[in-house]
């Protein structure tokens, strides 16, 4: 399988599908634990997703979550090393504690997507939970900020995925995006040992 067109998939149009292929892929290379649980939860989302929609609403959502110019600045600093790579990290770990606006106004462009049923308050939530606490890990392997402020831009952030008056589309658009980054940290720090080990 080829890493690179499996991760331009889950960045311009991700699916269940193409995340199996990505976890083989990290369990053959030996992929540490965060991030298999990272793309675990994120195949887990979509999965519920597409079983409680319909093929057109799941095919919308997942062509919207195309993360564009920052994924492909993300995906070249991957395939770096040494100070590449941790620039992609950092630019990261801003783009993950700074978008709660920007992704819900990307959300709130795609009204022509049809609201779902309330039962799938429950999945938002259970993945806002998942994803709270990789962005505390991630937010905190930076440094910089202190507790009490990094939870509450954390919690900034994924409120709307918990707040049953938000729209089922604009939940799925925040998370789906949030898993995205997660996702694209962890490979950095993967792609970052590796390089390092290589010395």
């Amino acid at each position: 399988m080829d890493l690179q067109l499996t991760l331009h998939r889950i960045l311009t149009a991700p699916t269940p599908a193409a995340l199996w292929e990505l976890y083989g892929t990290l369990l053959a290379a030996g992929a540490e634990e965060p991030l298999l649980e990272t793309v675990t939860a994120f195949h887990d989302y979509l999965s519920d997703l597409q079983s409680k929609a319909t093929a057109r609403q799941f095919s919308e959502i997942a062509s919207l979550l195309d993360i564009g110019a920052v994924g492909g600045v993300a995906l070249q600093n991957l395939v770096g090393t040494g100070r590449e790579a941790d620039g992609g990290r950092d630019l990261l770990n801003r783009f993950l504690l700074g978008t709660a606006s920007e992704s819900l106004m990307v959300a709130a462009s795609r009204q022509y997507i049809k609201a779902w049923q309330a039962e799938l308050h429950a999945v938002h939530c259970q993945a806002a939970w998942f994803l709270a606490g990789a962005l505390w890990r991630l937010a905190g392997a930076g440094g910089g900020l202190a507790a009490g402020e990094r939870w509450a831009r954390i919690e900034g952030l994924l409120a709307p995925a918990r707040d049953p008056a938000v729209a089922n589309e604009e939940k799925a658009l925040l998370l789906g995006r949030t898993f995205q980054l997660v996702l694209l940290s962890r490979l950095i720090d993967l792609a970052q040992g590796a390089g390092e080990a290589a010395r």
